[in-house]
């Protein structure tokens, strides 16, 4: 008998709301499915700060004999959302969860992937090393249709098309504040340049506030010497902040996946084909070359029940 149901993979513990948003909402999935966090393991950053946080046993992921431990004990690895198999500045994050796939599959742990986004994939070498690692998955659930697309250009079979997982999180109740501030959110990327020149006109004389769902978005917005720049840390943060905000305009997907969670107007700045491919579903506008002025998102999709069946399904519950 394994000592832990599920270890879980992500890019946990690095101080991104997004990613750690992820982390919840996979534990509250197997939380519904009965599956007690005494029963799960997290490969994290930072594991003793991923533990207090979330209140399951977690290990370094750079330690190798703690992740070895941690797989051999376990009876599956969920690769938990996010966008893990992608090359954008180099391969090594292809090798790195390609190689402890590799490690799951010898250590006779069974790999499973929810919520993932594929891509890009530039060289051979990363093409090869994410086909091999998505086709040992015995579930295979991707958060847009390019991904799909993608995975099956690699040979992965019977690719499941779904929703990002922290769509599936319960929203925090929030206090009632007048909706009376525009949302932005910059990160580092390539070009940011323009986009700050086409934002920053419609910032005059707007109550503008800055959300930062990392450190480093908080550097990248220091260009618009905006007034007020919130770091937000929590899924209860982000409630607070969005109640207060008439608009939101941003570049990082999870920005725009809590802008549809707390019904706020929005647009997309995609600088990266992810967030292309979510302004697409949420049906939003993108600004690329010009202005372009938010809209209500779609409503959020009701997604829990089907992520809860794959997992039950999975795991044997």
């Amino acid at each position: 008998m394994r000592k832990y149901k599920a270890a879980l993979l992500g890019y946990y513990g690095f101080g991104n709301l997004g990613d750690e948003l992820l982390l919840s909402a996979c534990l509250e999935m197997l939380t519904r499915c009965g599956v007690s966090r005494d029963s799960v393991v997290v490969l994290s950053n930072s594991p003793d700060e991923t533990s207090r946080t979330f209140g399951v046993h977690s290990v370094n992921r750079w330690r190798p004999r703690e992740a070895v431990r941690a797989l051999r004990e376990s009876g599956s690895l969920l690769l938990g959302g996010g966008g893990l198999f992608q090359d954008s500045s180099s391969v090594k994050s292809c090798v790195w969860y390609w190689g402890l796939v590799r490690l799951a599959r010898l250590l006779g742990c069974r790999v499973w992937a929810l919520g993932q986004s594929v891509g890009p994939l530039k060289s051979r070498v990363s093409r090869v090393l994410a086909g091999d690692a998505l086709r040992k998955c015995g579930v295979l659930q991707v958060r847009d249709e390019r991904s799909r697309v993608l995975a099956e250009s690699l040979g992965c079979r019977d690719v499941r098309v779904g929703s990002d997982l922290v769509m599936t999180l319960t929203p925090p109740s929030a206090s009632s504040s007048p909706k009376s501030c525009m949302l932005v959110n910059l990160r580092p990327c390539d070009g940011l340049e323009s986009w700050v020149k086409i934002l920053a006109p419609h910032l005059v004389n707007v109550d503008a506030v800055g959300a930062a769902l990392s450190d480093e978005d908080a550097d990248a917005m220091s260009a618009l010497g905006l007034h007020e720049v919130v770091r937000v840390k929590s899924f209860r943060e982000a409630a607070e902040l969005w109640s207060r905000a008439s608009c939101a305009v941003g570049m990082r997907l999870h920005f725009g996946v809590l802008s549809r969670i707390f019904r706020t107007p929005l647009a997309l700045m995609p600088y990266d084909a992810k967030v292309s491919e979510f302004a697409s579903q949420s049906g939003v506008p993108c600004i690329i070359d010009e202005w372009r002025e938010p809209v209500m998102p779609l409503p959020a999709d009701d997604c829990a029940g089907e992520i809860d069946s794959i997992c039950r399904e999975f795991i044997g519950l």
